[in-house]
């Protein structure tokens, strides 16, 4: 095994073990002494084990049923009408057929009133086919502006269009930040109101595109009607995207760029330290959730280095190749 001292450190001397089975590529595992360890303020904690699932936090807005259910009005409307527009309809064509049979059968009726019940069938028909087009437009409006799960509602006079209707709940457009996809929308999220209030939000399903003023897409909930959250009302949205994962919860304190990929150094026994990568991590809780699988090394009850990890950096990579060294810079450090 070889040993190298670096510079002095404080009133501290810092031996870099350079080990034939280094835990990450350019860094090296270090060693420090007791008296290192004190004047470098080094400190330890250990990993604990908990329960975590990935988080989206996105924009709502509480908007008002008026549109929608304005449009829902509309097309129940038009349903009436080509629904009478069909019962002209059918009563023509009996007309129109009696009268054929009647003009055939040379009993009492002129050509003139024949033709006068052709043309109110042709009229009827056409009436139709015109409520039949307006309908098919208003149903078109409603399901590019609301999505298919209020059209069906609407067509159904059931939730949750009727709770809309009758105040009991509001709807919410859920917009997730741009780039962010979410495969699979929770059932139920949390919002928090500008007054401090947390309320459950429950999915509805996928706007059909993306609100104004957002690049992120939207997404359609209903929550309870509060006094603190009216029309137009700013939400703050949890959108819980994943299963539970087992992992620890990394300090940002702890974390270290190198070379864009982010290392922890574990104590793997008294005063020595190695360089571990973190991958698949995601912020929780002003540090970062790593999950305890394959990818990771990390383990609960495990100890790594929260204070100091920018002076263990240093030490680490002057003992790396010179091409590969860069200055030590931690997460904290960085803001990020």
């Amino acid at each position: 095994m070889h040993n190298r001292v670096i510079p002095r450190l404080g009133t501290a001397l810092v031996a870099i073990v350079m080990l034939p089975t280094a835990l990450a590529a350019g860094l090296r595992p270090v060693r420090l002494g007791a008296h290192a360890l004190s004047a470098g303020q080094i400190r330890t904690t250990a990993l604990q084990r908990l329960e975590s699932a990935r988080d989206v936090t996105a924009y709502g807005i509480v908007l008002g049923p008026e549109r929608l259910v304005t449009l829902v009005s509309e097309v129940v409307a038009a349903r009436s009408v080509l629904a009478a527009a069909r019962a002209r309809a059918v009563l023509a064509r009996e007309e129109a057929s009696r009268a054929v049979r009647l003009y055939r059968a040379r009993r009492n009726i002129s050509e003139a009133a024949l033709q006068r019940a052709q043309s109110a069938l042709a009229v009827a028909q056409s009436a139709q086919v015109s409520a039949a087009a307006t309908l098919g437009q208003l149903r078109s409006r409603l399901l590019a502006r609301w999505g298919p799960e209020l059209s069906r509602s609407a067509g159904a006079a059931m939730a949750p269009l009727s709770a809309l209707e009758s105040g009991k709940d509001v709807l919410v457009e859920v917009s997730v930040p741009f780039g962010r996809i979410v495969r699979n929308p929770p059932e139920v999220a949390s919002a928090t109101t500008p007054s401090g209030d947390n309320v459950q939000l429950h999915f509805i399903s996928r706007a059909p595109r993306i609100a104004a003023g957002v690049a992120g897409e939207s997404l359609f909930y209903v929550m309870p009607t509060r006094v603190s959250a009216p029309i137009g009302t700013p939400l703050a949205v949890t959108l819980n995207t994943s299963a539970p994962a087992t992992g620890v919860r990394v300090p940002r304190s702890a974390v270290v760029w190198y070379h864009g990929d982010l290392f922890v150094f574990r104590e793997n026994a008294p005063g020595l330290f190695a360089p571990v990568p973190i991958r698949g991590f995601f912020p929780s809780d002003g540090g970062y959730f790593v999950p305890e699988n394959r990818e990771n090394p990390l383990r609960s009850g495990e100890r790594i280095v929260v204070r100091g990890a920018a002076l263990l950096y240093s030490a680490a990579a002057q003992s790396s190749p010179p091409s590969t060294a860069e200055p030590a810079r931690t997460v904290a450090d960085a803001g990020h």
